[in-house]
């Protein structure tokens, strides 16, 4: 970059920083947040020219500059892609399950017998639940869709009195506990395995473990150390989904059990079994979507030489639906629907009043659904301006050879701009390990723990946009209190990475 053209990109990034500081709404201010790094994006599209990584070697491009219909071009486009439409209908089918629940009055009525049965225990509460999500992120890809029970949990959370900076610590800080400390997770482990051909789910799996123990450790140390504080009136209202506590006639247990069947369905549906050498749940549904009515010797007789013979029975009922074990949004969100359905039949409420019910809940999930799948723009800016290469090879050759604070640089910024690991897998991965042959497990090391670590702060993580927008938490009282938690997670992420580099 010439001396004119650094100069030129100072200015330019005054003047948005300038921008930035002169719209100031708390309401807005995640929104506000993701708009600032796209436009920093456009920025950089001007001065830093495009590359890519291949071959080990960095080919560079001419600039691909972001022009105002290409800025336009490239934020519609993002919208149209089938993972992200996911992520927003389960979200939205989160909503309405629990927009029928908060309903019953019953929900609330179950939200205060947990909170009590745990009453003069509250942390004992907290240290479980936390240690529960952690290690179910952390072995497996189930991702959002914990988030079918995290609302539950929230209202638990503060009914107990904490308030709402411990609620999203809890659940959504848990889960990124779980993606810092990951071991068998695909999404986690078998992408970033996938860019490492001798690597397998055992590979380096003491330190992964080593992560995940100690990351969750400093987590539960700061929650205990946290004093129980009674919840502020507008901290109530602002748990949108626990609803109206009335007497009826009807029982609690239907909530629980509802849940009970979900999480069930959860772990034998979106289990990758064929991982794990297990093909129970495939060869079971090859077997029910291939039955036809001559599989049944008498009908088979009967029906003889009709084409309904030949046809799939329970396939053509069930229509187009993969097997347990690789479930995923898509299927979820469904069981979502069918299960507010079910609750407000067994609740006894009209047909009509659930669908309004649902309706309602839905709404209400709109903004962080919309605010997530914003954020999964900034990616799809980034992915296809190809300038992130450029910028990662500038910090990765400051010094000779593999290092693991440069390496923990490039990978942050690149976590902050690629949002999902995936993306990260693909698109910062090859490059690291491209250019420190040799150094591929420690590199692995560096990139789950980071993205973890960075994803508690960054303005484009997922789970942290979800539980701030949830939860109405300004992103400035979110630095505010865990920046301190953050830099502990980065600490203990960095101790186990020189110590694997040194071993």
């Amino acid at each position: 970059m010439t001396i004119l053209k650094f100069i030129l990109f100072i200015i330019f990034e005054a003047l948005l920083v300038l921008s930035y500081k002169k719209i100031k709404t708390e309401k807005t201010a995640l929104f506000k947040n993701i708009i600032f790094i796209l436009f920093q994006i456009v920025i950089i599209t001007w001065f830093v020219p495009a590359s890519y990584f291949s071959g080990g070697e960095l080919a560079e491009l001419e600039m691909n500059r972001i022009g105002i219909f290409d800025f336009f071009q490239l934020l519609f486009g993002s919208f149209q892609f089938q993972y992200f439409i996911q992520i927003l209908f389960l979200l939205v089918s989160v909503g309405a399950l629990y927009g029928v629940l908060g309903t019953t009055g019953k929900y609330r009525a179950w939200i205060e017998k947990v909170a009590n049965k745990f009453k003069r225990k509250e942390k004992i509460f907290l240290i479980l639940v936390a240690s529960l999500l952690a290690i179910l992120t952390s072995a497996f890809d189930y991702g959002l869709m914990l988030l079918i029970f995290i609302p539950a949990i929230i209202s638990i959370i503060l009914t107990m009195g904490y308030d709402k900076i411990t609620a999203v610590l809890s659940t959504f800080g848990a889960m990124l506990i779980g993606t810092i400390g990951a071991t068998f997770n695909e999404n986690i482990i078998g992408t970033i395995n996938s860019q490492i051909p001798s690597a397998t789910n055992t590979t380096g799996i003491i330190f992964k473990i080593a992560l995940l123990v100690l990351s969750l450790a400093t987590l539960i140390v700061y929650l205990v150390r946290v004093k129980l504080t009674k919840t502020k009136k507008d901290e109530a209202i602002e748990d949108m989904f626990i609803g109206e506590k009335s007497s009826n006639k009807y029982p609690v247990w239907p909530v629980y059990v509802m849940f009970i069947i979900i999480f069930v369905i959860l772990v034998l549906a979106c289990t990758p079994w064929t991982s794990f050498n297990i093909n129970l749940f495939t060869n079971v549904h090859n077997a029910v979507t291939e039955f036809t009515l001559a599989d049944i010797s008498f009908l088979a007789k009967w029906f003889e030489g009709a084409k309904l013979t030949t046809e799939p029975f329970f396939g053509s009922i069930l229509g187009t639906i993969t097997e347990f074990g690789s479930w995923y949004y898509a299927e979820m969100s469904v069981v979502c629907l069918i299960a507010a359905i079910v609750m407000g039949k067994v609740y006894r409420k009209k047909l009509s009043e659930v669908f309004a019910n649902m309706a309602e809940g839905a709404l209400k999930m709109i903004k962080p659904a919309l605010l997530i799948m914003l954020a999964y723009t900034v990616v799809y800016f980034t992915g296809n301006t190809y300038f992130f290469p450029t910028i990662a090879d500038k910090i990765l050759s400051l010094t000779k050879g593999f290092n693991v604070f440069t390496t923990t640089v490039a990978t942050a910024l690149g976590s902050l701009l690629h949002v999902d690991m995936v993306y990260v897998s693909n698109y910062i991965l090859p490059q690291t390990i491209g250019m420190f042959a040799g150094s591929e497990t420690i590199v692995a090391l560096i990139t789950q723990s980071i993205y973890g670590v960075t994803m508690f702060v960054a303005p484009t993580s997922a789970l942290i946009i979800l539980g701030l927008s949830y939860l109405n938490i300004s992103y400035k009282e979110w630095i505010k209190k865990t920046w301190l938690l953050t830099l502990l997670l980065l600490a203990v992420s960095l101790v186990v990475v020189i110590i694997a580099a040194l071993i």
